[in-house]
């Protein structure tokens, strides 16, 4: 079995720790605060690195040779130089796997979006990752880009920000976004570092359901008022460029390329 390598070692990538240690995996995490990597190490009983891509010299001699490294690092100020660092540092690997973000795809309009439809994104943080996607896909390191949509759970996204009353829609809710739940975000890390798909995946679920009836189900559901429409204008022409790109996320690839089965195909199944 090949050791896994997991750079940036957050949210998402504890849960893909504690997986891989219940497989038996020789698993190494690596995340920039110290006491973060301390109680991980503690926690699961992994090898733990204090690293930062934009310090190359904290990721020398970090990865084995035939390890799959996971990328879960957001971009930063220089996405092509950080992915350098990442390559430089994995040159030995068996593949990368790369977790970005569905963000690098142009407005849908509500149509259907799968991987090959134009990468044109409106963001500044989709940008950053489509510099870094370059960058990774012109690595001598066989790759896997994982494209992800908006990840949720019972702690971590719509649900916890409609709990504590800071959600809001944007427009009437019309919008389409798409989801992935983070237990079957993991299940498509797994897959794409055990397996040998190369190039792009989009990693989703089957509903793309308007974001106003998502959020309005789930508000009842937490026995919370429905969630007040404000005008895009209101904010962040970032964050709202996020809420209103009305992309629903085809995931193909994900099924029957991947061989991925969604244990959460609905955000419905979850809540």
């Amino acid at each position: 079995m090949p050791p896994w390598v997991l750079i940036g070692c957050g949210y998402v990538g504890e849960k893909l720790a504690r997986r891989l240690v219940g497989r038996g995996e020789d698993v190494t995490i690596a995340r920039r605060d110290p006491e973060e990597v301390a109680r991980i190490v503690d926690e699961l009983g992994v090898r733990g690195i204090r690293a930062d891509l934009e310090l190359p010299a904290t990721l020398a001699g970090m990865v084995p040779p035939d390890a799959i490294v996971v990328c879960l690092v957001p971009p930063g100020k220089d996405p092509a130089a950080e992915i350098g660092v990442l390559v430089e540092a994995a040159s030995t690997a068996a593949r990368i796997v790369y977790v970005s973000s569905t963000g690098v795809y142009a407005p849908g309009r509500g149509e259907w979006v799968d991987e090959s439809w134009p990468v044109d994104p409106i963001t500044d943080s989709g940008k950053a990752r489509v510099t870094a996607e370059q960058a990774v896909a012109a690595a001598p390191v066989p790759s896997t880009i994982l494209r992800v949509a908006g990840i949720y759970a019972a702690d971590r996204g719509l649900a916890t920000r409609i709990r504590e009353g800071k959600f809001r829609i944007l427009g009437d809710g019309s919008t389409h976004v798409s989801r992935i739940h983070v237990a079957d975000l993991v299940t498509a890390i797994l897959a794409a570092g055990d397996g040998a798909v190369d190039g792009i995946v989009n990693v989703a679920d089957d509903d793309p359901a308007p974001i106003g009836e998502v959020a309005d189900a789930v508000a009842k559901k937490l026995g919370q008022p429905p969630p007040p429409r404000v005008s895009p204008d209101t904010v962040s022409r970032e964050l709202g460029g996020m809420l209103t790109a009305d992309r629903k996320i085809a995931n193909r690839r994900l099924k029957q390329d991947l061989g991925v089965t969604l244990a959460y195909p609905s955000w419905r199944d979850a809540f």
